[in-house]
């Protein structure tokens, strides 16, 4: 169901860390179609690709006109693109590691897809609560 794409240059992603994300995201991807909400619930597979700075700036701004470096860009039909720089810098800021940061966007774009928002400030705590649930659920090491 879910296929990991490393596709960045700035981090070797080892094949036991990116085996970590598919099995930790394949069952985040089966607890929100079980849910049966959301683009998520029709979708057979997503595919996630870890990017770099550079290239998330390029289709961010292509695509949401902010042509700026970003952690996650969710597209409805099941890609989620993620900056593995980003989630390098979040995690010296919030104390964390880049790991759990890549494993927490892989969360908040899947969230997205099963119908949460974050754009409200109220949607985005609920978003966030439930994120932080399913990452400590999947991903209890990280």
């Amino acid at each position: 169901m879910v296929e990991v794409f490393p596709g960045c240059r700035s981090r070797e992603i080892s094949s036991e860390f990116q085996g970590v994300l598919e099995s930790g995201w394949n069952q985040v991807a089966a607890i929100l179609q079980g849910i049966g909400v959301g683009e998520i619930a029709n979708l057979k597979e997503l595919e996630i690709s870890l990017l770099d700075d550079g290239e998330m700036a390029r289709i961010h701004g292509e695509f949401l006109q902010d042509a700026t470096p970003t952690d996650v860009i969710t597209f409805e039909h099941g890609e989620l693109l993620i900056g593995v720089e980003e989630a390098q810098k979040q995690a010296v800021e919030f104390g964390t590691s880049a790991d759990r940061e890549i494993a927490l966007y892989g969360i908040h774009g899947m969230l997205h897809l099963a119908g949460f928002d974050d754009r409200d400030p109220a949607d985005a705590k609920i978003m966030s609560l439930r994120q932080e649930e399913l990452l400590l659920k999947v991903f209890p090491g990280l």
